[in-house]
């Protein structure tokens, strides 16, 4: 039985949660919902009298709830690595209060600050203008060192290394294969044969990592904030986990997110991208498993799918765009063979 949220009860509730974390009363403004996600939902909440004062601050609180694709959920991998880059050359909100006890705001939960700009969307029509030109340059300068950066941090002396369970480089890859074949089997709602296919390819020919990394997991335009030209948040976390950092290269080149250009996300030539982004990492990418984890991203996207199209045909969203999705199934598993058929 799946729990909704009702808006209208958030504010009393946020507000008594607070006043324990501090140890003393605050007032909760009106708590407006943004119109956009399918799996955690996003609020804007002003509280006054977090430091006891009358200032008024706007903080996102970010739930997770039951009903949402790939739940259920915990905040925890979120916040580990937002805290974990704290201070790096990765810019991201500050994480503060979080909990996975549904019953205090009715799904698990995690505060943090809310950081200015707007997200650049990535999926335009291929003839509508691209950004202009030095412009674009620059935030490609940026989503390319925030990426090299985030894959520098060294993760083992960070709050994140509670997520590692074991991973090397030598397993990295089939690490992510088995967690995707799972979301598979639980989501589809019929035999998807491509997709056992590719499962079976992926696990016979996983690559060695240059190195144990975190990964953002949906590294793309899209999901970072810009404000005069400047980068100033990398959003969305929920998918992070530690693993290869050609995933999140593999991922940032799907053509889905070329917006009808020839750019990596709509926003660097991938000659450049990669020698750029080698340049700052400190290891030479490898162009084959970059592809390995093209169709990795593949398989990955069609899972997105069968889990938005159950979560459609169970009542869980009315939104139409859940279906529209579960009929990409079927492109997603033929880009991942003509991505395999490239590679063998």
């Amino acid at each position: 039985m799946t729990t909704l949220i009702d808006d209208t009860t958030l504010a009393p509730k946020i507000a008594g949660y607070l006043a324990q974390q501090l140890g003393h009363a605050v007032q909760v403004g009106t708590v407006k919902r943004f119109p956009v996600g399918f799996s955690w939902l996003t609020y804007s909440v002003p509280v006054t009298g977090i430091d006891g004062g009358a200032k008024t601050e706007e903080l996102i609180l970010r739930l997770g709830p039951d009903y949402g694709l790939f739940a259920p959920y915990s905040a925890k991998p979120q916040v580990l690595s937002m805290r974990s880059l704290e201070g790096s050359a990765v810019p991201v909100p500050r994480a503060f209060w979080s909990s996975d006890d549904a019953s205090i705001l009715g799904a698990p939960f995690m505060f943090c600050s809310k950081v200015s700009g707007d997200a650049v969307v990535p999926w335009v029509s291929a003839n509508e203008p691209g950004l202009e030109e030095g412009y674009r340059r620059r935030l490609a300068e940026q989503f390319i060192d925030a990426l090299a950066a985030l894959h520098r941090v060294p993760w083992q002396e960070k709050p994140i290394a509670e997520m590692a369970h074991g991973i090397t480089v030598d397993n990295a890859a089939r690490i992510n294969v088995e967690y995707w074949e799972a979301q598979i089997a639980r989501w589809a709602m019929r035999p998807w044969p491509q997709a056992e296919w590719g499962i079976r390819w992926l696990k016979a020919h996983c690559p060695q990592a240059p190195r144990v990394a975190i990964v953002h997991g949906d590294y793309r335009t899209g999901n970072f904030l810009e404000q005069d030209g400047r980068i100033t948040a990398i959003l969305d976390w929920e998918l992070v986990h530690l693993g290869d950092p050609h995933e999140d290269l593999g991922w940032a080149s799907l053509p889905m997110y070329m917006g009808g250009s020839k750019l990596i996300s709509r926003l660097a030539e991938p000659d450049w991208f990669y020698a750029r982004y080698s340049e700052k990492v400190g290891f030479q990418v490898s162009m084959e498993s970059v592809r390995y984890y093209q169709a990795l991203s593949l398989l990955k996207l069609a899972a997105t799918h069968m889990a938005a199209a159950r979560c459609f045909e169970e009542g869980r969203f009315s939104d139409m765009r859940m279906p529209a999705m579960g009929s990409q199934i079927a492109t997603c598993l033929r880009q991942m063979e003509k991505t395999i058929e490239g590679i063998r």
